[in-house]
């Protein structure tokens, strides 16, 4: 019996799918007590959703993506200064109560190069949210307010605490969005919170880093001088490893904007 062409595509598209959820691991460890979401949980969430929910790039390319989460705030523009100095992009996850505040900055960063997406109007824990109130006061408002600071809405959206539904997820997809987690979790938040120092955060990103990595960060949320000044440090020394800098839609291969 000849095997058609059509079903040997198919079988080939889904080894494909199978392995990209396959590569959907997050290297760094569980923090028990800080009410994170399990790992196991988000590595689900991608398995389940292969191609729609991210946690890394799909292949092994030497491209890491860095990006930064709660802004933005009067932090942002020094950070920008610090990847401008280091010619690079960067993905930002911006709240909408926060745009609203600083459209300029919002402004700042897209004429940069940089991509914008939604992490939500003001940070809930999504999954205790009903998915129509998920999206009618979380997701719509914050992008109306990018819509209108910036003549685009984003299509990549990062769930608060990694935390989502699999009913707002089917959301998101019919909005043509992407869910972006994370692979390496710098704890920048962490080291905030214990005002401790930039080499902290600097030896979280070089011990985990990985082809095709998302790194999570903050640029709001807190006081964020050693997140600077961490990414001022990190970024020429995995240069020296060889590995590229790019935005989350060019790594995943999707569009950035709506």
């Amino acid at each position: 019996m000849k095997t058609s062409k059509a079903l040997l595509i198919g079988v080939f598209s889904m080894t494909l799918l199978n392995a990209t959820a396959a590569e959907q691991k997050i290297r760094t460890p569980f923090l028990d007590g800080w009410d994170q979401i399990p790992l196991a949980e988000m590595e689900k969430k991608a398995a389940d959703f292969a191609g729609a929910y991210w946690i890394a790039g799909p292949g092994q390319r030497k491209q890491m993506a860095l990006t930064f989460d709660d802004g933005p705030t009067e932090h942002t523009r020094e950070l920008l200064k610090v990847l401008k100095k280091h010619n690079i992009h960067a993905t930002f996850f911006w709240l909408g109560k926060q745009a609203e505040q600083f459209p300029n900055i919002v402004k700042e960063a897209a004429a940069a190069g940089h991509t914008i997406g939604n992490h939500s109007y003001d940070h809930p824990y999504s999954s205790k949210l009903s998915a129509s109130v998920f999206n009618s006061s979380q997701i719509v408002p914050t992008q109306k307010i990018f819509q209108s600071i910036l003549g685009f809405a984003p299509t990549l959206f990062r769930p608060p605490y990694g935390d989502l539904s699999d009913a707002e997820m089917v959301l998101l997809q019919k909005d043509n969005m992407h869910a972006i987690s994370w692979s390496v979790d710098t704890r920048d938040w962490l080291v905030a919170w214990n005002k401790g120092q930039p080499a902290e955060i600097e030896k979280v990103v070089l011990n985990y880093a990985h082809p095709e990595a998302i790194v999570l960060m903050h640029d709001g949320g807190g006081p964020r001088q050693s997140t600077i000044a961490a990414v001022d440090a990190f970024i020429p020394k995995l240069k020296e490893q060889g590995y590229e800098f790019v935005t989350v839609d060019k790594l995943l291969g999707v569009a950035g904007k709506q």
